[in-house]
């Protein structure tokens, strides 16, 4: 198996891997949250034979530097449009994992891709159990009461005690600045914007995918203006990885 090799766009401090250089279409692959470009190394081995296959750590994940700026959806598809176009990326097919998913969403409003693939991803706000907006405003309460410096001086970690405790894994393992953003990112409804992505997408989803319901899918396949949805039963969010073969098999027969 030909060596993976690491490279870096020095300018965004982004760590990507590139495989099959001596092809002219470009592929180009996108993780989810909490996740980095290794867990498609299958994916870049398998294409590099047809295409130049690109594999991103986004930025605040992997070999990445965090952004210096709290980025929302739009700021990270802006710099991945930035990062293609330093590296001659053109008319690109892009696959995307939920965090990475929803990155590809946005891009594909104002940027030209062949074809998308889409597995577990991201974009749909669902409705909040009751549970949640307790969470929240539980939360709101707290900050105010702990404006007051009593407060500050008596309990001066109560916050940051609250937040791990009611937060999510992805949030507790981040770090400062990445909470804000997956705090941003997460409340993003791109559900608006799917109509405007008009290229053929193929959505792969787990029918026991619990991070981004198949209801989601279903809701992007009906939106979008050209797009099919595979399911993977027993599939969880990570289908992908679950049931690599076929999602192998599924992809030769999409792209």
């Amino acid at each position: 198996m030909e060596a993976v090799m690491k490279k870096k766009v020095e300018k965004y401090n982004i760590e990507y891997t590139v495989m099959g250089e001596e092809h002219e279409k470009d592929l180009v692959i996108f993780h989810g949250w909490g996740c980095n470009k290794e867990m498609f190394d299958f994916i870049v081995e398998h294409f590099k034979t047809k295409y130049r296959v690109f594999a991103f750590d986004l930025p605040g994940f992997g070999g990445s530097k965090e952004p210096k700026e709290i980025m929302g959806t739009m700021e990270y598809a802006k710099q991945m449009r930035d990062v293609f176009e330093l590296l001659g990326i053109k008319t690109p097919i892009g696959i995307g994992h939920s965090f990475g998913g929803r990155i590809l969403i946005k891009m594909a409003t104002f940027y030209t891709f062949e074809k998308l693939v889409l597995t577990g991803s991201a974009g749909v706000v669902n409705k909040r159990p009751l549970k949640y907006y307790v969470k929240v405003y539980t939360f709101k309460l707290m900050k105010r009461i702990y404006q007051l410096k009593p407060v500050q001086k008596m309990c001066p970690n109560m916050l940051e005690r609250y937040r791990n405790k009611a937060g999510s894994a992805d949030y507790n393992q981040a770090s400062p600045t990445m909470k804000q953003i997956l705090s941003k990112v997460v409340n993003e409804n791109l559900i608006h914007e799917f109509k405007l992505v008009k290229v053929p997408t193929l959505l792969i989803w787990g029918d026991n995918d619990t991070a981004t319901p198949l209801n989601d899918g279903k809701i992007m396949e009906k939106e979008f203006a050209d797009a099919g949805l595979v399911i993977f039963e027993g599939g969880t969010h990570y289908a992908f990885l679950e049931q690599a073969q076929r999602f192998i098999k599924v992809l030769d027969a999409f792209i």
